[in-house]
């Protein structure tokens, strides 16, 4: 596929998710993938590409001491709209704009940075009206993840188990997200992989510069905007 298509089907994604419904039928068809939110779900997990989606997931995971059905790395409005319509406990995460636009672009070199501007701005803006999740931030998922569940449950009355960054813990979820970055892009690993190394380190130095330009500046000045607004109801 080249870019343009690659890029052209991004965003009428992005904007046919503002249909829940018809959305995740339309998905789940096309990839046969069974972590959409329905009526069975027990938790939504989500939020944009590189915002510690697979860090939440599996640590989140690794913490239960039950099997759970957790609807997470659709990356898209539809999980917490349908979410919000059957009362399905959901945590949101988010990261600032630049760092995790920067993380997505060494994943996958094809994006359009301005679609992806543009796709985070749908995403959150389309959901900072509601008040049916619990925010999870980045840095807050990776360094203190047992207070956002502990938020989870005092607002949905629910009891999972609570999730401490721990070095043994730390180290289960390390290696499950390494096999299965190392499983399903062998042959791109380096770029690939859901933790940072010094390579990636450089990489995302250099396209962070890149997206810096004056040509963005309209576009990050949205994201951050509604980066910010969120952190500032989460105070």
């Amino acid at each position: 596929m080249n870019e343009y298509l690659f890029n052209l089907k991004y965003k009428i994604a992005n904007h046919v998710s503002g249909f829940p419904g018809l959305y995740t039928i339309i998905s789940k068809s096309l990839t046969g993938r069974d972590c959409y939110t329905t009526r069975d779900s027990d938790i939504v997990i989500d939020g944009h590409p590189r915002s510690a989606n697979t860090y939440a997931t599996f640590a989140f995971r690794v913490a239960q001491t039950q099997s759970l059905v957790i609807a997470n790395h659709i990356h898209k409005k539809s999980q917490f709209l349908l979410a919000e319509k059957y009362g399905i406990p959901a945590i949101l995460l988010i990261r600032n704009p630049l760092d995790c636009i920067s993380s997505l672009l060494i994943r996958q070199p094809k994006y359009d940075p301005f679609v992806l501007f543009e796709g985070y701005y749908f995403l959150y803006n389309g959901l900072k009206n509601s008040n049916s999740f619990v925010l999870g931030d980045f840095d807050d998922i990776t360094n203190n993840y047992a207070a956002i569940i502990r938020r989870v449950n005092d607002k949905f009355s629910t009891h999972f188990d609570l999730y401490y960054n721990t070095p043994e813990n730390e180290k289960i979820v390390r290696d499950i997200i390494q096999t299965q970055d190392r499983e399903k892009y062998a042959s791109e690993y380096n770029q690939s992989v859901a933790y940072p190394n010094d390579k990636r380190k450089k990489v995302i130095s250099d396209i962070k510069d890149r997206l810096q330009e004056s040509r963005y500046k309209k576009e990050i000045a949205k994201c951050e905007a509604t980066y910010f607004h969120f952190l500032n109801r989460n105070v």
